[in-house]
């Protein structure tokens, strides 16, 4: 369904400001930074934070190849890989330069359109309780399971949260432990947008669970999942220096979004996309307005920098965050690897990229030093 998309007010307007397009490639619209939240700003710091130094990009080496669809990745501790792979519904391990299936979620996994084998998360306990939490597009829902993990095998699935809408689009899927422990999941509007702006609906959510799949504690409504609501599609989720949580986010034929969560924020799909300025809803700190340049997917974000994916953009954006807020984006990579669809670190302090190209994706390595 279609946005409705509103002008911006005076003061938003003040507020936005255009990049110059040597960020973009010739001819293509500037993202936009803007992201004046509907809450009262944080007072100004004492002194003016430090500028953000970009760190060149150095051209990736290859990790493994010959991955299908692969989704997420996720690093063990011991600097082993994994990666999902949305349509075989497959775990794969990737170390020593070998790329190995440590498992299947088989049957489980219903795979079409958007949906299968999506997201991935190390649990916080690893060391002493080595299991994996996945989320997956089931035969009647999305849902997030657990699983035992070693290099032998992993055991049976055991369900965490189910019951998330399904749709042939707009499944979300990206689930991530926060600093506090608790497992963030970024879902998305299962095509019924309305759904996002329901409270008791876990589509076009944020949602902040337990690991065993309760309503974490200090949640903005007590005894709900939902952390923040008014997404289209959540796809990437990272947290800066100072614990803040940022997401990356799917937007219409128009206006993708790099938001900074609030607890309890409604983030205005779909009455609107983008940083508009309306009343009660928050604006995105940074606007794509033309999906060709980004539909940004995985994020990582590195001493407060975030690294986001682009699908359709086929390349790698570079946004630094000061102090809470997004500074101008940086494109890298146009077209040279295809369409991105994850962004980890590796525990070398490299970044680990998942290329989307059907049974001839990889995982590429960027030196950000």
């Amino acid at each position: 369904m279609a946005s409705t998309r509103r002008r911006p007010s005076a003061l938003a307007t003040a507020v936005v400001v255009l990049l110059s397009l040597a960020a973009c490639t010739a001819g293509e619209p500037s993202p936009i930074v803007g992201g004046s939240p509907a809450t009262a700003p944080a007072p100004a710091p004492a002194t003016e934070p430090e500028p953000i130094r970009l760190p060149d990009l150095s051209p990736g080496d290859l990790r493994a190849e010959g991955l299908n669809v692969p989704w997420a990745l996720a690093t063990l501790p011991d600097g082993s890989l994994l990666v999902t792979e949305r349509e075989t519904g497959e775990i794969k391990r990737v170390a020593d330069g070998e790329t190995t299936t440590v498992g299947t979620l088989g049957t489980e996994v219903a795979a079409a359109g958007e949906g299968g084998l999506l997201g991935l998360a190390i649990g916080p306990d690893f060391d002493t309780d080595p299991r994996l939490f996945v989320f997956y597009t089931g035969p009647t829902d999305n849902r997030i399971s657990s699983l035992t993990y070693s290099e032998e095998g992993l055991g049976q699935p055991e369900e965490v949260l189910t019951g998330l809408p399904k749709a042939h689009i707009h499944n979300g899927g990206r689930i991530k432990f926060g600093p506090d422990g608790y497992l963030y999941v970024g879902t998305g509007d299962a095509a019924q947008a309305d759904a996002a702006q329901d409270p008791d609906s876990l589509a076009g959510k944020i949602l902040r669970i337990t690991s065993d799949g309760e309503p974490a504690p200090g949640n903005p409504i007590d005894g709900s999942p939902v952390y923040s609501l008014g997404h289209r599609n959540v796809q990437g989720l990272a947290w800066d220096s100072a614990d803040r949580l940022w997401a990356s986010e799917f937007g219409p034929e128009v206006d993708d979004e790099l938001n900074l969560i609030e607890p309890g924020g409604n983030y205005g799909w779909p009455a609107v996309t983008g940083a508009p300025g309306v009343a009660d809803f928050i604006d995105a700190q940074v606007v794509w307005p033309s999906t060709a340049t980004s539909s940004p997917s995985g994020m990582a974000i590195v001493d407060d920098i975030a690294y986001i994916g682009g699908l359709r953009g086929e390349r790698l954006w570079q946004v630094p965050l000061l102090a809470g807020a997004a500074n101008a984006p940086v494109s890298h990579f146009d077209g040279e690897y295809g369409r991105l669809r994850d962004v980890i670190q590796g525990t070398d302090g490299e970044l680990l990229i998942a290329t989307n190209e059907g049974t001839e994706s990889r995982v590429i390595t960027v030196d950000a030093s």
